[in-house]
């Protein structure tokens, strides 16, 4: 990974804008959204910056740029053909160790710009670090077509009440998977439909049901997944919503790490060898309400040992999930 994708409040921050076209113009505008006080410097802009300037409370300053015009400036954005300007800006920004993004000149920027799925609160970023442009646009065009124009209203509901399920359920991964089932229940369709009445609805009956536990952790799970001959791209989609939604991650030793990088980032992850059935311990995860994926190479969850730990664990009264790998790659 050449560039570490990260988030910036720049509001009330000031942002300048070197170039008067249509593409300053667009860096302009991104910026004043997100809520910075940015200065375009150009001498002659165009109708596309003219107009966003009229619409803006973007300043515009006409004059030749000075190192001075970095001063207080928290991002500098350059968007010129001038090849000699582009070149200076970027020398004086790094000089007084502020990021810098020049268009189309990846070597002169000190950060880049990913194409972006704006779906307000929630923010996706594609980025092949300037090596690939036109994927990342096409990626993102996917992206546009298969999330919901409304799916920030999702997000601001479960913002407005992580405080009620926060005191609800103290403990965090009882909180994390509250809010899987959450993701994955009804509650988003009736918000996308318009019916916030009986999202709110069923929301309150979720609560009042943790509530009337005492806020008790409830029971976890175990998954005993097949990952089939080690390619992360022949895992079962529900293989990888399971692996996405663990806490802990039990895998044996000959398991790829192409199919480790799929269980959820900050899971624990134990690699072991095939000489101990480790279903005392998954028990124990259990009873703590952690959500457990087993994970084998091939169709695992119909070996041998994993028929063995399924049988184990429902002896304990833990009902294991078993998800069918691909045993090998299809023959040509």
């Amino acid at each position: 990974m050449k560039y570490l994708p990260i988030l910036i409040d720049i509001r009330n921050q000031d942002i300048l804008v070197v170039g008067g076209g249509h593409v300053a113009a667009r860096k302009a505008r991104g910026a004043e959204r997100a809520g910075a006080k940015v200065t375009v410097l150009c001498g002659s802009p165009t109708p596309s910056m003219i107009k966003l300037l009229n619409e803006t409370e973007c300043r515009h300053v006409d004059a030749p740029f000075e190192a001075n015009h970095l001063r207080g400036v928290r991002l500098a954005f350059v968007a010129t053909e001038d090849e000699d300007l582009a070149k200076s800006v970027s020398r004086a920004a790094r000089e007084a160790s502020i990021p810098v993004n020049v268009a189309d000149r990846t070597a002169l920027c000190s950060f880049i710009m990913p194409a972006t799925v704006d779906r307000h609160p929630i923010v996706i970023a594609v980025s092949s670090g300037g090596d690939a442009p036109i994927l990342t646009r096409s990626l993102r065009a996917r992206l546009e077509t298969l999330l919901p124009a409304d799916l920030g209203k999702v997000a601001d509901f479960v913002g407005a009440r992580r405080d009620n399920v926060s005191r609800a359920l103290p403990n965090f991964d009882a909180r994390r998977r509250f809010w899987d089932r959450f993701i994955e229940g009804p509650i988003p369709e009736h918000l996308s439909a318009g019916d916030e009445t009986e999202a709110q609805h069923l929301f309150e009956r979720s609560l009042s049901a943790i509530e009337d536990g005492d806020g008790q952790t409830p029971a976890g799970t175990v998954a005993i997944i097949g990952c089939g001959p080690g390619d992360p791209d022949m895992l079962t989609f529900q293989a990888l919503r399971l692996m996405q939604q663990a806490d802990i991650a039990l895998a044996e030793a000959d398991v790829t790490d192409g199919i480790l990088e799929r269980v959820r980032r900050d899971a624990e992850i134990f690699q072991r060898e095939k000489t101990v059935v480790p279903v005392e311990k998954m028990a124990s995860w259990v009873s703590e309400g952690k959500a457990v994926v087993r994970l084998g190479s091939g169709d695992f969850g119909r070996s041998n040992q994993g028929n063995q730990e399924a049988a184990i664990l429902a002896e304990q009264h833990i009902k294991a999930t078993v998800i069918r790998g691909v045993a090998e790659y299809p023959s040509s």
